[in-house]
């Protein structure tokens, strides 16, 4: 084995590595304000039209509501995002927490999901648009 190859061919792979995370590439977009994640679920989903929407507290997931029970659910998928539609959607619980308001929602029977949000103004907007 050639050793000098080998340390070469490491250099270079760690510089085009250092190059992407220079230039943002790869990796979810991190979803920054409530109308970020409608602009997404809209521009992902045909004929849904936001009203309030949410982002975790890591930034990565959010939901979206269009009406009563009417919900868009947007994850992380390589360096997209998934956006998925829940027509029967329901709020089983919202309460305070310690690093900001845990919702939790039934998608679909025996489906549910959890987002814990920063803001406690659209997590309450939320509750109340989806109910």
């Amino acid at each position: 084995m050639n050793w000098w190859l080998a340390a070469g061919s490491l250099a270079a792979v760690l510089a085009l590595g250092g190059i992407a995370r220079l230039l943002g590439l790869g990796g979810a977009q991190r979803l920054e304000t409530g109308d970020d994640a409608i602009k997404l679920a809209e521009a992902l989903v045909s004929g849904f039209e936001g009203k309030v929407g949410i982002i975790a507290t890591d930034g990565e997931r959010a939901a979206v509501v269009g009406g009563p029970s009417d919900l868009v659910v947007i994850e992380p998928l390589g360096a997209r995002h998934r956006a998925t539609r829940y027509k029967h959607a329901r709020v089983v619980m919202a309460h305070p927490a310690a690093d900001g308001t845990k919702i939790t929602l039934e998608l679909q029977p025996a489906m549910m999901f959890r987002i814990t949000v920063a803001d406690a103004d659209a997590a309450r907007a939320f509750t109340e648009t989806l109910t």
